[in-house]
């Protein structure tokens, strides 16, 4: 999978507007690719304004046209996420910092917040009854593990990978949201 680093300021704040966020996790969400009509109706805003933010994306290589439409005399786009890994230079501080934070932030809760919404819906459906056999939908897992260094970097390689090879939509699959965090805690590590 291609990666795009995201390193200027206009970049950053291209990407991080929480209207773009939101359009670009509805189109990674979606099954087949969506025209600015469409997002609009679910974003609940003017389908000029998701034309614009359209726009704002496609100039960072995020979003893309996938095809057009001839619907009654009118052209349809229908665009589609790029599916490419964007870093925001988390890792190398600069006067955008705590904006990359927040955006960072913002995406772990955003994950966070879909997962207890799915849940809840699960639990409606199925009014409490045996949820635990029936409940598949996902998991949050924390704790430790302890690996050498090449077993960090296999770890990290593995998932990216697989990732990689399932980051594209297919009417037999159903989107997974995911937020990791993984790093070395070693308390001396830097010292």
């Amino acid at each position: 999978m291609d990666h795009i680093k995201l390193s200027t300021k206009k970049e950053l704040e291209i990407y991080m507007n929480p209207v773009r966020q939101n359009l670009l996790r509805l189109l990674e969400r979606s099954k087949l690719p969506m025209t600015p009509k469409q997002l609009s109706q679910k974003m609940d805003i003017s389908p000029s304004s998701v034309q614009h933010h359209i726009k704002k994306l496609e100039s960072l290589g995020v979003i893309t046209l996938d095809h057009t439409e001839n619907i009654n005399g009118i052209t349809a786009r229908y665009y589609c996420p790029t599916y490419v890994n964007v870093r925001i230079g988390l890792d190398h501080p600069d006067d955008t910092q705590l904006q990359k934070e927040v955006l960072v932030q913002e995406q772990i809760a955003r994950t966070y917040e879909g997962f207890l919404t799915q849940k809840k819906k699960f639990i409606e459906q199925f009014n409490n009854e045996d949820l635990e056999s029936r409940w598949n939908l996902g998991d949050i897992m924390t704790g430790v593990v302890h690996l050498t260094p090449g077993e960090g970097d296999e770890l990290l390689k593995l998932i990216r990978e697989f990732l990689d090879a399932h980051a594209i939509p297919s009417e037999e699959k159903s989107p997974w949201e995911y937020a990791f965090i993984l790093y070395n805690a070693e308390e001396n590590l830097y010292e």
